[in-house]
């Protein structure tokens, strides 16, 4: 279906203000809609920046090349903002993950990409930190095909602890778990979802329909709701909730919405997804889903907040302008129940 003229109004209203010459990428959401983190680039220059719904924006780190360095992801608990950037745009460019103090301003590197014999990172997930209680987590290559889960403190003198070593994927928060796939074998099939406490960091069980998933490719949570891309081709959304009997597949035989089904996140009722065309977000309240975005644009979910990135315009020329927004996801009313 169009996005609806409710959506349309209240994504306008979250729009982030930008200089009038700057160009910004969405980077990240906080909770709540209550904090944003975006890439400024301005005058031939390219900075992460943090910024609160209700205060000034900070600069957080300046970097070295506005052109090949890049920031994917970035969390933030209050206190610590972790990120990671990447040295160019390769599969294999070296990445670092840093941590900011917003008390002091400080930044610091917590990790580096292993490299090989020819300075290329060591083949591994991407690395998106989960920020909570003054701890990083994140998994990285570490060779042989294989990679570890780790958690840090990041205060003076901070830990670091390893969660687990084997075949991981990327980790990812679901209520008070930290939750990724891993298989038994370096390009194994088996792949299974496995879970630590965010806390305890000790090993945490699964919900019994989530613990059963076999051949996970992409899944997402906020610790209720669960999704994840599932089909023989990877082009099905399938949904789990707490007093489903099973799993629901509620996306699927669309072809401009799941081919190329890729960065599924969760927010209460809403999950966004993207496309080879677009962002897009289904709604639990109405079962039905809608496109978020124009073409290459992109969407972001957690914990009551919805934020989209898109150009107005050619995409991909100079004139083009950049637009993100962040709304909480409360505020977005129910979809249309109707047919796609």
């Amino acid at each position: 279906m169009k996005l609806p003229a409710g959506w349309r109004t209240a994504l306008g209203d979250g729009e982030i203000d930008a200089a009038e010459d700057a160009r910004e990428v969405l980077t990240a959401v906080g909770p709540g809609a209550a904090w944003a983190v975006v890439q400024s680039t301005e005058g031939g220059e390219r900075t992460l920046q943090f910024v609160p719904a209700d205060g000034e924006r900070r600069d957080v780190a300046e970097l070295d090349d506005p052109v090949e360095d890049q920031v994917d992801a970035a969390d933030y608990d209050g206190r610590w903002l972790a990120y990671d950037l990447v040295q160019g745009r390769q599969a294999q460019s070296p990445w670092e993950l840093r941590a900011w103090d917003a008390e002091t301003g400080k930044s610091k590197v917590v990790a580096r990409a292993d490299r090989d014999g020819k300075g290329q990172a060591v083949p591994g997930p991407f690395v998106q930190p989960v920020v909570r209680s003054g701890r990083v987590f994140w998994a990285q290559g570490t060779g042989g095909g294989k990679s570890a889960v780790y958690a840090e403190d990041l205060g003076k003198g901070g830990e670091r602890h390893t969660l687990y070593e084997g075949v991981a994927d990327v980790p990812f928060a679901a209520g008070g778990l930290l939750v990724w796939p891993q298989a038994k074998g370096a390009g194994g099939t088996d792949v299974r979802l496995a879970a630590a406490s965010l806390d305890s960091l000790k090993p945490a069980k699964l919900p019994a329909p989530i613990a059963k998933l076999r051949g996970v490719r992409l899944a997402a949570s906020d610790g209720r709701t669960w999704a994840w891309i599932g089909g023989a081709q990877g082009t099905e959304l399938r949904v789990w909730r707490p007093g489903w009997k099973s799993p629901a597949t509620l996306v699927a035989d669309a072809p401009e919405a799941v081919n190329g089904m890729d960065q599924v996140q969760v927010s209460g009722d809403l999950i966004t997804w993207r496309s080879t065309e677009a962002a897009w977000t289904l709604d639990l309240r109405s079962r039905s889903y809608t496109r978020v975005t124009p073409r290459y644009g992109y969407a972001q979910a957690r914990d009551d907040a919805i934020g989209v990135s898109y150009a107005e315009g050619e995409a991909k020329s100079a004139e083009a302008t950049a637009v993100n927004s962040v709304v909480q996801a409360g505020e977005l009313p129910p979809l249309p129940r109707c047919k796609n």
